[in-house]
């Protein structure tokens, strides 16, 4: 048992006057008597001046003794000591699934802040309290703070997110402070985060429970139409539901599907040929509703132009081809000396004096230093072509076997990341400078057998992903809370983001923060030429927030958590003063009967 507010002891001092009362009032007895009888009254007055006299039999006196030790008990905030109190950090998990409904319509998240509650309520008036809320980044709610009402305020105003919850930060920084405060106690609140720590404290909210989400949806064009194919994941028992959806807004197909017992299976939409984004959602919500709804958009045909400067190289142009969507405008060196607005340039054995100011760079055998890279002399080496080791070498090189390849003379580069080497000289490099990206190979492929292999036609397909990059590529596997940084276009002088709820925000730095909506985004650039580009793409809860049936497991920091319980105070306050006012009752109705 512990006093939350000792202070409150001073009321006890109300007993004082309360007898007081009792022993400066003139009390005496009035008595008919037939006769004068002045012996038997000079008794009872002399009794009647004994002070004490006066605090025998009076019930209505210790009543209000009585009433008056509550009051001052309750004053003191009685309660009794749970397995922590003191400084406290408090870390909310604030993850998708923390909007999982757990009894009714109070969520997991509502249930984590009446845990909170009730450890606050118990502790002492004087003990600090920092709150950590754990959400796409964590960010601190309230900072060493003993005013418990606005922590519990700061508490109240915590909502989940539509992200994984990033608690190894909050985690790292609560260590962090504990260096400089040695009894902080550590809580974290969450539903399925798992940690083996020994210096924690983990309360684990919600219950296991069933169920369903739509993991993923994508679209198949037809002639005269759009199949978009749904799949869903039911983690639960086996259940019959309907499922709705829309084509720009507009319902265009109803589907009753039997999920089996946690399985995942397909479901088949007809959607018309002139929809723009589509929707697909379940009737009736369950558990968790973040999960009950995905977006789709059918991509606009964004060609982009490829110069290939050259006198002429069959297998070049034969491998560029390959690449749908791509539009290569052939033309001989000496036309191409101020040919502008392209998305990408191959100089074939060629380079122009001035080179454009935008756009990606493939040289082949260049003639002089490029953006970095620079061709040195002319040499022969016998040795086999390697793969470099370079982050950047595993995408360029993927899928190359770079077996019995000949080159009768190269110029080995240097500059740039080394994607291919020949002995200890690089053979093809790669580099980005201020959103442009550069390519170059250091031979004449005439000077060699490695137009004939396979490998070639691979390499100008990697090489084509790299220097043009899919903006729509770059973000389709991104989620809720991630930072998003769409690839521009080189040549783009102003870019802003339209978000789900229809607000359209500046891309700063060429990242997106702000992911916490679901639904559908827009990215709009605009180039310096005037020409305007629009990517739209859908962001969703990361899958993992679905599962809503593996919970973590409560426990105190102990060596082994299994054999550990949490256990949290109580303050016995209400009690008390219930007890106040069933005493204030019985001495009301004894004063009014005059007892």
């Amino acid at each position: 048992m512990q006093w939350l507010n000792p202070m409150g002891a001073w009321a006890f001092l109300a007993l004082i006057p309360v007898i007081a009362l009792y022993l400066l009032r003139k009390r005496a007895a009035r008595v008919n008597v037939p006769s004068l009888l002045l012996w038997r009254k000079t008794i009872e007055q002399t009794e009647s001046n004994k002070p004490f006299e006066k605090l025998k039999s009076q019930l209505l006196l210790w009543l209000q003794l009585l009433l008056v030790i509550l009051l001052a008990l309750a004053l003191m905030r009685p309660a009794t000591v749970g397995n922590r109190y003191g400084e406290v950090a408090m870390i909310f998990d604030l993850s998708a699934s923390m909007q999982t409904l757990a009894d009714g319509n109070q969520t997991r998240l509502d249930q984590a802040k009446e845990e909170a509650y009730q450890i606050l309520g118990s502790m002492h008036q004087d003990d600090v309290v920092t709150i950590l809320a754990a959400g796409q980044s964590f960010t601190q709610a309230i900072t060493r703070s003993s005013d418990h009402a606005a922590v519990k305020r700061a508490i109240a105003g915590l909502t989940a997110q539509n992200s994984q919850a990033d608690v190894e930060g909050a985690l790292s920084l609560t260590r962090a402070m504990r260096r400089d405060l040695s009894s902080l106690d550590i809580m974290l609140f969450t539903d399925q985060y798992s940690i083996q720590a020994t210096d924690l404290t983990l309360i684990s909210v919600g219950q296991s429970v069933s169920n369903r989400s739509i993991i993923s949806l994508r679209l198949s064009e037809q002639e005269d139409q759009i199949i978009a194919f749904a799949q869903v994941q039911n983690r639960g028992d086996a259940i019959e539901c309907e499922m709705l959806c829309y084509a720009d807004g507009a319902l265009c197909d109803i589907r009753t599907v039997s999920l089996e017992a946690n399985a995942t299976q397909s479901v088949r939409f007809t959607v018309p040929s002139i929809a723009t984004n589509v929707m697909v959602s379940f009737s009736k919500g369950d558990a968790l509703s973040a999960d009950d709804v995905r977006y789709a958009v059918k991509q606009p045909e964004n060609t982009k132009t490829i110069l290939l400067a050259s006198d002429g190289n069959v297998f070049l142009e034969q491998a560029l081809s390959l690449r749908e969507g791509y539009t290569t405008v052939k033309s001989l060196p000496a036309d191409a000396v101020n040919a502008a607005d392209f998305d990408l340039y191959v100089y074939d054995g060629f380079l122009p004096e001035i080179l454009p100011q935008s756009g990606s760079i493939l040289s082949i055998a260049p003639t002089g230093y490029i953006l970095g890279i620079t061709p040195g002399d002319e040499r022969s080496d016998s040795s086999a072509i390697r793969k470099s080791s370079s982050a950047i070498s595993a995408q360029l090189t993927a899928n190359l076997l770079l077996s019995d390849i000949a080159i009768q003379k190269y110029m080995p580069l240097t500059g740039g990341d080394s994607i291919l080497s020949i002995g200890n000289q690089t053979l093809l490099a790669a580099d980005e400078q201020n959103n442009r990206r550069i390519a170059v190979l250091g031979f004449d492929l005439h000077d060699s057998n490695f137009p004939l292999k396979a490998d070639f036609p691979i390499l100008i397909q990697n090489l084509l992903s790299y220097l043009l990059p899919d903006t729509t590529a770059s973000i389709l596997s991104a989620s809720c809370g991630e930072y998003i940084s769409p690839v521009l276009d080189d040549r783009t002088v102003d870019v802003s983001v339209r978000m789900p709820d229809g607000q359209t925000v500046q891309l700063v730095g060429g990242v997106l923060t702000g992911t916490k909506q679901i639904g559908l985004y827009t990215i709009s650039e605009t180039l310096d030429n005037g020409e305007t580009r629009a990517t739209a793409f859908a962001l969703h809860p990361p899958l993992t927030e679905g599962d809503t049936q593996t919970i973590s497991e409560s426990y105190t920091n102990a060596a082994d958590p299994a054999s550990s319980t949490l256990t949290t105070g109580r303050e016995w306050t209400p009690y008390l003063l219930l007890l106040c006012f069933i005493v204030l009752m019985l001495e009301w109705e004894v004063s009014r009967r005059g007892v």
